[in-house]
This record gives C-alpha cells, structure tokens and sequence, in this order.
C-alpha cells in the first residue's frame, strides 16, 4: 500500500483523532447515507407508481391501436389481422367499436364508453376475462358487462336490467348486466362497459365497421418498435397508436415528477459534502505540523493532495455503500409488506406505496454521490498542499 493511503487511513481512524472532527465525519458519513438512501427509496416508487400505472392502463386498452376516420370494414380488418398476428413480438390482434353513452338503472344514471368484445377472437376475450371480478364473459345481443364502481354507483348486480341511451338509436335499448370486471383503476371501472361486437355496430350504427384495431404485444417496451413497422406496413390513411402516446400527458408528469425529486434530493447530499468539506479543512488545520514535516522530507503538493482526497473518498464510499444497502432493504421491506397507507380511490386504485428498483436508477445515484463526496475533498486538499512548511514549523 503506498505511503499517502496509509497516513490517509490513519488519519482518518486514529484514537487519537479530536472528538470533534470524529463528529464532523460522523455527521457527513449519515448525511451521505441519508441522502442516498432516500434517492434510491423514492425513485423506486416512482417506477413503481409508473408500472402500477401502465398495467392497468394496459389492462384495459390494446398496446397499440390502429384507426382509420371512415372506419374499417369486416373484410378489411379480417386481411389486416392476419398481417398484424404474423408479425414479431405480437401477441394477437381485434377489431373493436366504441362510442359514448348513458347507462340507466332505475332512478339512476351514468355517463360511460361503450367498448366492444370480438366473441370470435381468442385475444380480445382472454383481456376482458382476465379482469371479470364476478359472473362471466358470457355476451349475448342483450348482455353487459361493466365495472365494479360503475355496478356501486348505479346500484345494478348481476341479473339486472340496464338500458343503454346512445346518440344513434331512437330508444333506450335494454341490456342484462352478465358480468362485473375489477380493473384495479377507478376510472376504468367506473366509465367502462363492454357489449359484443355486432350490438356495438347496432348501437353506434357503424354499419359492421370497426373504429380501428388493437394490437396486444409480449412486451410493453417494445411498442414503439411494433408501431413504426405497422406504419411501413399500412397506408397513409390509417393512423397507428401506442398506449404511451394515448397517455402522453400522465407519463410525461411523471418522467418530471421523478426528475425534480431527483435533483431536489440531491441537494441532500450536497449538504452533506459541505459537512466534507469542513470536517477536512479543521483536520488540515489540526495536521499543520505533520504536514510541514511531510513537505520538509521531500513529500510533492500532489502526494498531500492525495492524502487528504483519499479521506474524503473513504468517507463518501461509506456514505454511498452504506446508503445504499439502506435504500435498497427499506425498498424491499416495502414492497414485501405493501401497508395499505393511501386512498384507494385516489391513486388509481392503489392504496400502498408501489416498489420497483431500477438497477440503472441505483447505479446512477451511487456514482453521483460519490463524485459529489469526491469534489468537496479537492479544496480541504489543495489547500494542504499549497501550505508553506516554514510556516507550518515555525512556531512548532
């Protein structure tokens, strides 16, 4: 080990070190520890909230959707599925209709969308079914499915009997509730109800043709990919969608949210590097004589400035490891035990702080952390090296 590490190190962890300069680097080791932790922490319930987030919008909506403004007729999406399901990373795909309503029961009323299920397509009924809270994807001409808030706030269970106000048809027409689905977002279930595809057409009078096309892939990150092959791949006439461009605006909020705690937790740490900063500059007073006696020998600036910079190093390493570790167990505890502490109906449906540790997120933390611990120890150092040691020595 060269000379400079080991003077670092006893320094740094002399007994005989003064009690308040053993406080100071105490007090700037928490800080760093602190302000690490609580990065890693709350960026991952901001990942967290994000993938809570697009799984429920997921849930609900196709990964992609293709539209057209005069609609798409029976054969044409017939041929355009066939071309969509061949492709890489697609899961399958299906024609949908929807439009706006008003659902009616009794005195009750509610204004939702109206969603259709292709009966003929395995991909569209295994989305709804996987989200059925109670009585099935059963969808005759005169049955309904729709959400759990809707069914509280309209008072209808299974069995009852809703009628459907639309724009297009004169009457009310009559619907039989066959199923309830728990999407896990408040608005979804609360806005949200499904009919089969020809009912769909009927109501809206789309004349057998379908709004667009939802495409269901393997993997949620790979939407942008899909879309730019679907675009070569249709004409200019139809347009094609991901659900991230659908929800822009919430996921641009929050990619802000999540950088604005970022920086602001941040100055945690800059805090605490100040704390460096004065715990090195009362030892480089308190090592005046030493140091003379090092720069008497021969020692150059350089090998001082090592010496105290590598004091500083120490102390960020233990702050960022120790932070970490710290961050990264309490995100664990978190997610593990998920305490019910926010409104449910608030938060999308979710009452419990949503963990997920990014390995990137983490990664980045530690390394500007450490770099922030690493230029507060520059000036303490170099104001060691620039000391005189005729000055140093003179009254010694």
């Amino acid at each position: 080990m060269r000379y400079e590490i080991t003077i670092a190190l006893r320094y740094l962890f002399s007994k005989k070190r003064k009690h308040l300069i053993s406080f100071m680097g105490f007090v700037s080791i928490l800080g760093i520890t602190v302000g690490v932790a609580s990065l890693i922490i709350v960026l991952a319930v901001m990942n967290g909230f994000g993938n809570e987030l697009e799984k429920r919008i997921i849930g609900q909506s196709p990964y992609i959707m293709i539209g057209k403004q005069d609609g798409i007729a029976p054969e044409q999406y017939k041929q355009l599925i066939e071309k969509i399901d061949g492709l890489a990373d697609v899961k399958g795909s299906y024609p949908f209709i929807w439009g706006q309503g008003v659902l009616k029961f009794r005195t009750r009323a509610q204004g939702v969308m109206v969603r259709s299920v292709d009966l003929n397509n395995s991909t569209d009924i295994s989305k709804i079914r996987a989200h059925i809270y109670t009585g099935s994807v059963k969808l005759g001409k005169e049955d309904i499915i729709i959400g759990n808030e809707l069914s509280i706030t309209l008072g209808a269970f299974i069995g009852d009997e809703l009628e459907l106000i639309t724009s297009v048809v004169a009457r009310p027409k009559k619907f039989k509730v066959s199923g309830i689905f728990n999407s896990g977002m408040y608005e979804y279930d609360l806005n949200l109800a499904y009919v089969n595809l020809e009912t769909a057409s009927a109501i809206f009078g789309t004349e057998t043709r379908a709004n667009g096309i939802g495409v269901e892939l393997n993997d949620s990150g790979i939407a942008v990919v899909v879309k730019e092959k679907l675009k070569e791949m249709l004409p200019v006439s139809y347009s094609v969608r991901t659900w991230m461009d659908l929800n822009r605006n919430l996921f641009s909020a929050l990619r802000l949210e999540k950088l604005a705690m970022f920086i602001i937790l941040t100055l945690i740490v800059i805090v605490a590097a100040l704390n460096i900063v004065s715990t090195l500059t009362v030892m480089v007073t308190e090592k005046r004589k030493d140091i003379g006696i090092l720069k008497a020998i021969g020692t150059t600036r350089n090998r001082i400035m090592v010496i105290f910079s590598f004091q500083g190093i120490i102390i960020g390493l233990i702050g960022v490891i120790s932070g970490a570790m710290v961050g990264i167990g309490l995100s664990l505890l978190l997610d593990k035990f998920r305490f019910s502490i926010l409104p449910k109906n608030i938060y999308y449906g979710i009452n419990y702080l949503p963990i997920k540790i990014d390995i990137a997120d983490s990664v980045s933390i530690v390394i500007v952390a450490f770099l922030i611990s690493f230029i507060a120890s520059i000036y303490p150092a170099y104001q060691a090296a620039r000391l005189d040691p005729v000055d140093a020595l003179r009254y010694e």
